[in-house]
């Protein structure tokens, strides 16, 4: 006797629609969500200008809107190849640095302020120490389902 069974199983858009992981589907907006809230707790805080810039254009795709963010990631002061400083400062203008110049790393790390938690790396140590509590909320929005 022969037996035979037929299944029809989802494919993986169905699925990913059915839980939200899409790029517009609620769990990828918690996911979202998530991560920026602990990557600027992390990130330096010059002012709060990097943290009210950080953006979530579309689900899984997160920015920070400023010249400097990337440099300010990396940790590394880079100067004037000539006078070895990172910029001068004229109280007049503020920070300015020469016209023109190509400023190379110094192999300085940064200085940052406002808490201990905030430095370089913020968005490799958002995603490596912070995994399990967004993991968590994500999963938190499919059980709801």
């Amino acid at each position: 006797m022969d037996f035979e069974i037929e299944a029809f199983l989802p494919s993986q858009q169905q699925v990913m629609d059915r839980f939200g992981l899409n790029v517009n589907g609620n769990t990828q907006r918690v996911v979202d969500t998530s991560f920026i809230h602990h990557m600027r707790l992390k990130m330096p805080y010059n002012n709060g200008v990097m943290v009210a810039n950080t953006r979530n254009p579309e689900g899984g795709l997160v920015t920070v809107e400023t010249p400097y963010a990337h440099y300010m990631n990396e940790g590394i002061k880079y100067v004037d190849p000539i006078t070895g400083k990172g910029a001068f400062f004229n109280e007049n203008y503020g920070f300015w640095s020469r016209p023109n110049t190509k400023k190379v790393p110094s192999g300085d790390p940064l200085q940052y302020h406002g808490g201990p938690n905030r430095g370089a790396h913020f968005v490799e140590r958002t995603a490596s120490e912070d995994f399990d509590d967004i993991l968590k909320e994500a999963q938190e929005e499919i059980d709801r389902l």
